[in-house]
Parts: structure tokens; C-alpha cells; sequence
């Protein structure tokens, strides 16, 4: 019983450092999907980076909730392209180091779908 006592803290921490591993890894999946998800929408024929943006913050909030309200979005369009990045914090769950956040980034780059002429 005593070995228990002895261990069982060491296996809390390790348990609640694997739960915050997957948390974070979730939170930069839903990144990278939301902005790859507002370039595919800006790239379209008739694709506008307001769009691309609002598309963006949607699957955000939809991945990671209210954490998504804070994330910031930009989208930029070039002549062939559309560049979508997505940036923000994520909070950690860990207690004794008060309320932190790990830094989250996201971003993709579309080329922009329209009949070209030309080889």
C-alpha cells in the first residue's frame, strides 16, 4: 500500500501529461483542417477571402468551441493563389501552472481553381 501511495502521484502526472498531449494535437489538427478547409472555399471559381475567413472561423468554433472565438484568421489572395492562416492559444489543463497557453498555428496555401489558357 504504501508503494501505491508512493507512485500513484508520478502516474497522475504522466496520465494528466498524455491527456494534455492529445488535447494540444487536436487543437493544431483542427487548425491546419480549418484553414485548409477556407483556402479550398477562397480557391473556388468564385472563392473571396472574406469567405475564406468566415469558413475558417466556423470550423474552429466547431473543433474546439469556445477556444475558437480567440483564434485569430487571416486570408490573403494573390493572382493564383489564396493563403488562409489561422493562430491562437490554446489553454492548458494542468493546474499548478495557472492558466497558460500553448501557442497554435495553422496554415495552407490553395492555388485558385479557373479555366487558364495556355499550356
Amino acid at each position: 500500500m504504501v508503494e501505491f501511495a508512493l507512485v500513484l502521484p508520478l502516474l497522475l502526472i504522466v496520465l494528466i501529461g498524455v491527456v494534455q498531449f492529445g488535447l494540444v494535437h487536436h487543437a493544431q489538427n483542427v487548425a491546419s483542417t480549418a484553414a485548409q478547409e477556407g483556402a479550398r472555399l477562397g480557391a473556388a471559381e468564385d472563392g473571396d477571402p472574406a469567405v475564406a475567413e468566415a469558413r475558417t472561423l466556423d470550423v474552429l468554433r466547431s473543433g474546439l468551441g469556445g477556444v475558437g472565438d480567440g483564434f485569430g484568421v487571416s486570408a490573403f489572395e494573390s493572382e493564383e493563389w489564396v493563403t488562409v492562416s489561422a493562430s491562437g492559444g490554446y489553454p492548458l489543463i494542468i493546474p499548478w501552472l495557472g492558466s497558460q497557453t500553448i501557442s497554435i498555428d495553422g496554415e495552407a496555401k490553395m492555388r485558385k481553381e479557373g479555366f487558364r489558357s495556355g499550356p
